[in-house]
């Protein structure tokens, strides 16, 4: 099964494949994946018919546990964006924080639009507010984008059906209404962290966005938009779902209603009844589109987007068996026993690979992989430890945000900021807001955990 200094040899020679492909040779993540565990078998010795049977049953599980959920939601978060859902959230927010507090109001909309809608296309669909709302309160186009940004990237990174965090939650095994609920509770800080230091940001480097944009503006005054019950019951619906399933899972005894929601809590359940009401939703608003569900129409596109999530996080699946099947189990166990790492092991492979390669999904996906074989020494073997181990791996996965990830592109290009103050506010932010998360999961460890 291969010698201890050849199983950790494999492990950083495949740690530095994935980087290279993905950052360097900017090869697709699902294929560097494939070649990060073929590296890893051959340098460690194992049996090649052991990593191939390894590499089909990981990747297979994984997309068996999730595929479905990701699609459902991809598919939710499309109807949504394109039925005007997105913006009326952000409208009702705004309408409640007041002008006065539009950033706080921009990072609240961030936190409730991104935990069905991806981040890039949840801040293009939301930047021309925000434009709006620095014209009109003359603050700082930096801080309405910063905050934006990283009201999106609080939720983001942790509560399903965002695929990040959906797929950590399935990789670890994790409850996943206790996932819902505990990553939304760390996210409040988060957000709140993020938005504070973008006003801090907006004093430093303060710009107002030209008036190249009201004419589309205006006319987008004109457009029919859903209404605010319409906009937030896709999203709240299933969440509230999965969270009495969870509820009702506490509850010991068995009657009929305890039975229904056992199955519309069932993730893929709740997912496809938010799905439906977000049809729903975008029907009454476009009755016009009689191809949304055809082969070459809305869904289908979401479809496309969801497939390489879901191949993507597969193959971090396929990884994670091929690491499972190896000595690395009894290697690392030797290692950390006697150490009370805990929650940093997860937090620092997190933080590694978002750094490096990028995609916060891929660095939470190989951090929860990477933890997988190591959930008892670590000592996440409990059910509320499973979920500690994935908030510490999506706190990891916060940091550093900078120009290797697609987000911190359109965040910069979209509110036309000047990629020298991106750099030197955006990444900074991230690495607070990832400390902060550090900090809250420690404390939730101390009392869940002790």
């Amino acid at each position: 099964m291969g010698s201890t200094v050849s199983v950790i040899l494999g492990l950083v020679l495949a740690v530095l494949v994935l980087v290279l492909f993905t950052v360097k040779l900017k090869i697709h993540p699902f294929f560097a994946l494939i070649a990060t565990s073929a590296t890893f078998a051959i340098v460690a010795g194992m049996n090649m018919q052991d990593m191939l049977s390894a590499f089909t049953s990981g990747m297979g599980g994984t997309i068996a546990d999730i595929g479905l959920v990701i699609a459902l939601g991809t598919v939710t978060g499309t109807l949504l964006e394109k039925s005007g859902a997105a913006e009326t959230m952000a409208k009702t927010i705004l309408k409640i924080t007041g002008k006065k507090h539009a950033a706080l109001g921009l990072a609240i909309t961030g936190y409730f639009v991104s935990i069905p809608v991806f981040c890039d296309s949840a801040f293009v669909l939301l930047s021309p507010i925000a434009r709006r709302l620095s014209k009109d309160t003359k603050i700082s186009m930096t801080t309405m984008a910063i905050s934006l940004a990283m009201g999106l990237h609080a939720t983001h990174m942790f509560v399903p059906p965002t695929p990040g965090p959906l797929a950590v939650a399935g990789i670890l095994n994790a409850d996943l209404g206790m996932v819902i609920l505990f990553g939304a509770l760390v996210s409040i800080p988060v957000m709140l962290v993020g938005y504070f230091a973008s006003l801090t940001a907006g004093k430093k480097y303060y710009y107002i966005p030209e008036d190249d944009s009201d004419v589309t503006e205006e006319e987008d005054e004109n457009a029919k938009l859903p209404s605010a019950l319409a906009s937030f019951m896709p999203i709240l619906v299933p969440i509230l779902l999965m969270l009495l399933k969870t509820v009702g899972d506490m509850v010991a005894s068995e009657n009929v209603l305890l039975s229904i929601l056992n199955v519309i809590g069932t993730p893929a359940v709740a997912l496809l009844i938010g799905m439906l009401l977000a049809a729903y939703t975008y029907h009454n608003i476009h009755p016009e589109d009689k191809l949304a569900w055809s082969f070459d129409g809305l869904v289908a596109d979401s479809l496309r987007t969801a497939g390489q999530i879901v191949l993507i996080v597969g193959a971090g699946g396929a990884f994670g068996g091929v690491l499972k099947a190896s000595a690395m189990q009894s290697v690392l166990t030797n290692a950390f026993s006697g150490l009370t790492i805990g929650i940093l092991a997860p937090f620092l492979i997190g933080f590694i690979f978002r750094t490096c390669v990028g995609s916060a999904t891929i660095a939470m996906v190989t951090a929860a992989t990477m933890i997988t074989p190591l959930i008892d020494v670590l000592g996440f073997s409990s059910p509320m430890g499973r979920v500690i181990a994935m908030l510490a791996c999506a706190a990891g996965g916060m940091m550093v945000f900078h120009g290797n990830d697609d987000f911190f592109w359109v965040t910069t290009t979209t509110s036309k900021m000047d990629t020298s103050v991106a750099y030197k506010t955006i990444p900074i932010i991230s690495v607070l807001q990832s400390l902060t998360a550090l900090v809250v999961v420690f404390v939730l460890s101390l009392i869940f955990l002790h």
